[in-house]
């Protein structure tokens, strides 16, 4: 019999089970969901309330409770294919148990992996973190959740994807820690293209714009951002953007906690 040792459960594209390398797709819209519901909360009863709000968006079928029943043979049928017992997925009266540690989830691993990694990069030990974080973004396969059409578990999809974002970022400070400052601003620059908005990610490209000696795209970023968070939504720059701006023009490296690329 197999343990968790060898079976995955992905969220972080295709909802899907891996056994060893081989991925097994969950067929079926209903199981689908089924399945990632309970995925998202490892080791917890999950009330047939909850299943249901994120299967159907709160309005669900005359069926229902027959199409539950369903879901939960046809999965359970899966998990165990995967060579994992049957009662892994636990039944309860009021809801449904994935009896599995969360780090046979990817994304559980995605998040420990990244914690991990923000701990060594906070005490300078950025090889490593690099390392992390690199076994922790290679987990994705795709959009998180990719193939299910619930509107509630699209919504904790796009949660998931910020998460994805925020790695890609940390990755690039670590980059940065490295005096790699070019894979860095290549890194924050395609985020920044398709997120304007968000003043971390042009905070982060201006430290490494500055880090490489390159003062006068550092301030270039600040200005572009300035001018869409005005035309889009009228404000100005928030205060840490702001303060790091000023930290720049004054050629404060210590206050932008980096070292100058300058030779």
């Amino acid at each position: 019999m197999n343990t968790w040792n060898d079976v995955t459960i992905r969220l972080l594209g295709p909802v899907s089970l891996m056994r060893d390398t081989v991925p097994t797709p969950i067929r079926g819209q209903r199981q689908r969901r089924f399945l990632a519901s309970l995925a998202l909360r490892p080791g917890q009863v999950v009330s047939k309330e909850t299943i249901i709000e994120d299967s159907w968006d709160g309005e669900p079928p005359l069926t229902v409770s027959g199409q539950l029943q369903t879901s939960a043979w046809m999965v359970r049928t899966a998990l165990s294919d995967a060579g994992l017992p049957r009662d892994v997925l636990g039944s309860h009266e009021r809801g449904y148990e994935l009896r599995t540690p969360p780090e046979s989830v990817d994304l559980f691993a995605f998040r420990e992996k990244v914690r991990a990694a923000r701990e060594l990069h906070a005490r300078g030990e950025h090889k490593e973190a690099a390392e992390r974080l690199d076994s922790a973004l290679a987990l994705w396969n795709g959009p998180a959740i990719a193939d299910v059409t619930s509107s509630r578990l699209r919504l904790r999809a796009e949660t998931l994807q910020e998460e994805r974002t925020a790695a890609f970022e940390l990755r690039a400070l670590v980059d940065v820690g490295l005096g790699r400052y070019g894979d860095a601003i290549t890194q924050l620059s395609e985020l920044v293209c398709r997120d304007p908005l968000r003043e971390d990610l042009c905070v982060s490209l201006m430290k490494a714009y500055y880090a490489e000696g390159r003062q006068a795209d550092a301030i270039q970023v600040f200005h572009r951002a300035k001018n869409i968070l005005r035309d889009q939504v009228g404000i100005s720059p928030g205060e840490r953007m702001t303060r790091v701006m000023q930290a720049i023009l004054r050629q404060d490296e210590k206050a932008l906690h980096i070292s100058a690329g300058v030779n």
